[in-house]
């Protein structure tokens, strides 16, 4: 498997980047989440990742059909994250792709993308998450896979 480093260009099929200027400045308007649903609303989650082990294995994937998600750099290092699109319900591991941020790049699905849960690439991460939530089973659907995708960083 081939980690990729995430640019606008290739994560562009699954989401947007969000990357903040490199000189003071303020961007215009990166991303506005989905939200296709009127009783959801916009929930935040905030998150800390310590590295794991050079040998990784993708078990399980979500996707929210409803909403897009967004992740937010707060500090720390990079990110591993997987992402494939759809094929009839299912993750298309057949395309999936798994890109690795720099510190401070954020990232946001778009709705439907089929992604495993974040990670740290080789040192602590913060994060903050925005997706929008209804309390209900359609917020998050979530696929075990047949067989694990493993893989070791370089």
């Amino acid at each position: 498997m081939i980690i990729e480093a995430m640019t606008a260009e290739n994560f562009a099929p699954f989401g947007v980047l969000l990357e903040p200027p490199a000189a003071p400045a303020r961007t215009g308007r990166l991303f506005q989440p989905a939200n296709l649903r009127p009783n959801a609303l916009p929930s935040m989650t905030l998150m800390h990742f310590a590295p794991e082990p050079r040998e990784r294995a993708i078990t399980q994937m979500e996707r929210h059909m409803h909403s897009g998600q967004a992740f937010l750099h707060l500090g720390g290092g990079g990110l591993l994250v997987g992402v494939a699109p759809d094929a009839d319900g299912r993750p298309d591991l057949a395309r999936l792709h798994v890109f690795a941020t720099l510190p401070g790049q954020g990232f946001a699905y778009h709705p439907g993308i089929w992604h495993a849960g974040v990670a740290a690439l080789d040192a602590p991460v913060r994060l903050a998450s925005l997706v929008c939530w209804a309390d209900e089973p359609a917020d998050v659907e979530e696929v075990d896979l047949a067989a694990p995708v493993r893989f070791t960083l370089p």
